[in-house]
């Protein structure tokens, strides 16, 4: 609020703008998505007086966003397609990769699973061109659930491995871990129990190294139940016995 009322003591309609639009980011955070989308209105009619085109595509995607997120899937479609439009116009690749993918889960959301297909891959030949590891993980992602969706698991499998692969490049340990999550979810789907197994330990490993508790203690029972499924007592009792390690308080010094 602070950077806000500082923006409008110095009638400063950019830095406003850029006030208006990270308000509204936290208050997408905060699951406040109505109040998210009224922030980025402002920032939106704030950045069109301006007339900046960096700006104009900044606060049409955040608002695209924000309304996606409230359900308003239509004015979203039309504040993205809008954004694309724009983002062409100036050639902000990065942009346009971004939106497209935008674009795709919005079509996921909608149940098309064809068109979503579609934006998802045009998104990701953009985050290819342009080098960038991280965005194209995600798309990698959001292609392997669609596929599972289908139930094409093994090329669910392969589109989660790739992301794995990037995601290790990026270093980004929460998304190795959930990549994890999911490789070892296909594997079970696949009739694969045992590397199931190894992908939910790992993930179990990842999660708790990086002291989230909640997201290790699902992943162990995943483990758990693959370790029941294959008949390995052993391997139960010994994964339970180091859970219940874990969650022991610690002996005060």
């Amino acid at each position: 609020m602070a950077a806000r009322r500082a923006a409008e003591t110095l009638d400063d309609s950019r830095g406003l703008v850029g006030a208006l639009n990270d308000l509204g980011r936290v208050a997408t955070e905060r699951r406040l998505v109505d109040q998210a989308v009224v922030l980025h209105r402002q920032a939106l009619t704030r950045a069109q007086q301006v007339g900046d085109p960096a700006l104009l595509l900044e606060s049409l995607t955040a608002l695209g966003a924000a309304e996606q997120l409230a359900g308003r899937l239509s004015e979203a479609e039309q504040r993205y397609q809008q954004a694309l439009d724009l983002a062409r116009q100036t050639g902000d690749r990065a942009a346009e990769a971004v939106l497209q993918n935008n674009v795709g889960l919005l079509y996921q959301a909608k149940g098309d699973a064809a068109q979503a297909e579609q934006y998802y891959r045009q998104a990701l030949d953009l985050n290819q061109a342009l080098g960038h590891a991280e965005a194209e993980a995600s798309n990698r992602v959001n292609l392997g659930l669609l596929a599972e969706a289908r139930k094409d698991f093994e090329r669910a499998e392969q589109e989660y491995e790739r992301a794995l692969a990037l995601d290790k490049t990026a270093e980004r340990r929460g998304r190795i871990a959930e990549d994890l999550v999911r490789l070892a979810r296909v594997a079970g789907l696949r009739g694969f129990p045992d590397r199931g197994l190894v992908f939910a330990e790992r993930a179990y490993r990842a999660y708790l190294g990086q002291g989230d508790r909640q997201r290790a203690e699902s992943a162990l029972r995943q483990a758990v139940d693959f370790a029941a499924r294959l008949g390995r007592k052993d391997e139960v009792r010994r994964l339970e016995a180091e859970w219940d390690g874990v969650k022991a308080p610690r002996p005060p010094r």
